[in-house]
């Protein structure tokens, strides 16, 4: 016979809600399965389940036993660990919560009850644009019947065994309300998700244990009849974007006002002192602008949906090789695109603002404001969560991934992204290459293995090929200027004003092993472009079929005539133009240009 529950306390609420994220974690695969709406990007099992560990660390952390203390901690490492459209919804839902239970130290099933109706009412409250069909359908029938039936009984484990079923019709009905689900024949991610969460809380009311349940069939006989190529609805607005920001009597009212232009999938959630903010848009930098003007930036996100979307309908089943590397990487935007390679952005510090290299900044941007200011500009590796993130969402879709990185003498990028696929399941999938190099010459790297990757070349084999090509490649920047390796800290005043006076202008190339050194040093600029193009051709000439491309800091025109000069000498159809990455343009300086020749030896 079971115990009947009369009371939920503290404690049972932190063991209930780790329950349930161990049950959401447990199947955020099938979740990204079914993730159509609003956008098919398959992250909704990755985003929830991140979302729920963190409210389960934040549980777990703190140590009271009343109701209200646990539920505020909830609540918070909600707001701060939430993940896309689904967990920005649960950080409401239990920020309404929390707000319900404040000063109880535990409550009844009738007090249950009145609190999940105030969850879901600020739940709703915090979306723009709140549709039927989705996560907030089934929430909303969820505490409907528990508002009808708490008064009929006192156990509150009956209340929620029958409040879970009520959540489970609801679901089913999903694809009648939300057009795009019937259409692939799937109920909703988010919606099948929160359910998840329920059986999880209902799995330990029942049996007291926080492991993680049998896996269900229900979801798996959805993903069976799944039809994701009937989903072709077009992504209006290609880049999910998330801010948390902390600051004082922050309206939020006011900020998704002022947000509602800039895309669709609105959600302003959060408190007074700390919103998060979630949106679709093709602005990220002007969303990340304004919500700076309400309070300190802690974190942001900008995932990429319409790459996400072209990945989910081309890898429905599991592809060969993901190729991935960091934004130091100098290609065109059309090369990238065409070949899907993934890229990690580094972070740009522009005094005490973090901005993500290409994504919440472009290099033009970055180069008006060294040119015209005088900021403190840095660069530095992503986080490792970063490459974790990347690969969770990837690795699935892959028998391999790829990861091509800035010179481990350089960065701790490579180390960066070493550490965030440690310890996971397809870390043994997983191959890291040191470049020995940046910029041009890193993306002459990750070029070879694109092309490479698209000749259905076995990965070892490509990792091997990609060894041996790096061996050749040469890379020689010129250096106009030296007020900038003074100012970013490479170069000591004293040098820098003995160069200064004798009209020195360097040329740094990097060692095979990835260091930067001085490739030959010149006096007067026009001496410098000839040394930097002669350096260049020099290496080509030893090379069969040698290749080129040529990056700028706001210097198309000297570009331009490297490019031309390297035709009076070569025969090559395409020298690949682009800006130079902040990585490199913040130590070389405005004005600076370099050439990378890579191919194989004669």
């Amino acid at each position: 016979m079971k115990i009947k529950i009369k009371y939920i306390d503290g404690v049972r609420l932190k063991r209930s809600i780790i329950a349930s994220a161990n049950r959401v974690h447990q199947m955020q695969t099938q979740l990204n399965d079914i993730n159509v709406f609003p956008v098919a990007d398959g992250d909704t099992g990755t985003n929830m389940a991140s979302t729920m560990q963190s409210i389960a660390r934040g549980a777990e952390a703190c140590q009271s036993n009343s109701i209200d203390q646990i539920s505020s901690a909830i609540a918070d490492s909600a707001l701060d660990g939430a993940r896309g459209n689904s967990g920005a919804i649960l950080a409401q839902f239990f920020q309404g919560l929390a707000e319900e239970l404040r000063g109880k130290w535990r409550i009844n099933a009738h007090s249950l009850a009145v609190a999940a109706n105030v969850a879901v009412e600020r739940a709703r409250d915090a979306i723009s644009n709140p549709r039927e069909g989705t996560i907030l359908t089934v929430m909303k029938d969820w505490a409907v019947h528990l508002n009808e039936r708490a008064s009929s009984t006192t156990d509150i484990a009956e209340l929620l065994h029958g409040s879970l079923a009520k959540a489970k019709e609801s679901l089913l009905q999903t694809p009648e309300k939300l057009k795009v689900l019937k259409k692939a024949g799937v109920v909703d991610a988010g919606a099948q998700g929160f359910v998840h969460l329920l059986e999880g809380i209902v799995h330990f009311m029942d049996t007291g244990k926080i492991n993680m349940m049998m896996a269900g069939s229900q979801i798996a006989q959805a993903v069976k009849s799944f039809h994701l190529g009937k989903v072709d609805d077009p992504i209006s607005y290609g880049y999910c974007t998330e801010c948390l920001i902390e600051g004082q009597k922050i309206d939020r009212k006011k900020l998704r006002q002022q947000l509602a232009s800039l895309g669709d999938s609105l959600i302003v959630v959060g408190t007074p002192r700390k919103v998060r903010i979630h949106i679709h848009t093709n602005d990220p930098k002007t969303v990340v602008a304004t919500a700076k003007t309400y309070g300190t930036l802690l974190t942001s996100k900008i995932d990429d949906m319409r790459k996400q979307h072209r990945n989910i309908i081309a890898d429905h089943h599991v592809q060969e090789i993901a190729l991935v590397t960091d934004s130091t990487c100098d290609l065109s935007a059309e090369f990238i695109e065409k070949h899907n390679i993934y890229i990690v952005p580094v972070i740009l510090q522009i005094d005490d603002q973090s901005y993500q290299d290409r994504i919440e900044m472009k290099p033009a941007d970055f180069y008006r404001i060294l040119q015209t200011t005088q900021s403190r500009l840095t660069t530095s590796q992503p986080p490792a969560g970063a490459f974790k993130n990347l690969y969770d969402k990837i690795a699935p879709h892959y028998s391999a991934v790829l990861s091509i990185h800035i010179s481990e003498q350089l960065s701790g990028t490579i180390s960066a992204a070493r550490s965030g696929m440690a310890r996971q399941p397809y870390a043994d999938r997983v191959r890291i290459i040191d470049s020995r190099t940046t910029s041009a010459a890193l993306g002459m790297l990750v070029a070879e293995a694109a092309e490479w990757i698209e000749k259905n070349k076995p990965v070892d084999e490509i990792v091997a090929h990609i060894e041996e090509f790096r061996a050749n490649i040469r890379f020689f920047v010129s250096i106009p200027t030296l007020k900038y390796l003074l100012r970013s800290g490479r170069l000591t005043r004293k040098k820098a004003l003995l160069g200064t006076l004798l009209h020195l202008k360097p040329i740094i190339t990097l060692s095979p092993e990835g260091k930067i050194m001085e490739a030959a040093k010149v006096i007067g600029q026009k001496n410098l472009n000839k040394k930097t193009l002669q350096l260049a051709l020099d290496h080509a000439h030893t090379l069969h079929a040698p290749r080129f491309s040529v990056v700028h800091a706001l210097a198309p025109e000297l570009a331009n005539w490297y490019c031309e000069q390297i035709r009076l000498h070569f025969d090559v159809k395409e020298i690949m133009v682009t800006d130079a990455s902040p990585a490199l343009g913040v130590h070389a300086g405005i004005g600076s240009a370099a050439i990378a020749v890579a191919g194989s030896p004669r």
